[in-house]
């Protein structure tokens, strides 16, 4: 299998650390493209990531890739119980919700001229980062150390919120968050897959 990535894109991340904790990364090359516009043969999205399967299939959504990894790796990264699963899936899509938001400010900030720049998007868009990094403050402190797909989203969506924006300082009046953030970090997945800025 192949894995059409960028290094710090934080969407090929949850796809890059879903390998290493499926222990598949035997099974798929990592590709680093340059060239963006030939995602387009290889998907419909034109964006990465993108997997191209052994049957030579292209899935071209992280959410889709992360649960494929999963199943292929034995379903080690979502829990069993109904219960476990479900705050699993809390922490994965308030993750999931935060990244979108925080790509959206990035896309409105990087390339738009500033006099484009929508003042109600960013206002919303920024609104509904604090919202999550507030959820995930009161829900992380019952996530122990087992990683899951939800670890995977809510850790590299902080991630690319430093990188992204800083000016969010995150970190700031939410001891839970942080300390749960440091930990996960020390994981080989998590630091080797790391944003360089």
């Amino acid at each position: 299998m192949k894995l059409d990535m960028s290094g710090n894109s934080p969407y090929a991340r949850r796809a890059r650390i879903a390998l290493r904790e499926g222990g598949l990364v035997d099974r798929v090359e990592e590709v680093a493209v340059t060239d963006f516009s030939q995602l387009e043969a290889v998907g419909p999205g034109g964006k990465i990531p993108v997997l191209v399967t052994d049957s030579g299939r292209s899935l071209c959504e992280s959410l889709i890739i992360t649960r494929y990894l999963n199943d292929l790796a034995g379903g080690g990264l979502l829990p069993r119980t109904a219960d476990e699963l479900e705050s699993c899936l809390v922490l994965e899509s308030t993750g999931s919700v935060l990244m979108d938001s925080l790509f959206a400010r990035s896309r409105e900030n990087n390339q738009r001229e500033e006099h484009e720049r929508s003042p109600l998007l960013l206002e919303r868009e920024t609104g509904r980062s604090r919202r999550c990094y507030d959820t995930l403050e009161s829900i992380i402190g019952s996530e122990g150390d087992v990683i899951s797909l939800g670890t995977i989203a809510a850790v590299t969506a902080l991630g690319y919120a430093d990188w992204r924006a800083p000016e969010d300082n995150w970190h700031e009046g939410r001891p839970a968050l942080q300390a749960y953030y440091e930990r996960v970090m020390s994981r080989p997945s998590f630091a080797e897959t790391a944003p360089v800025f």
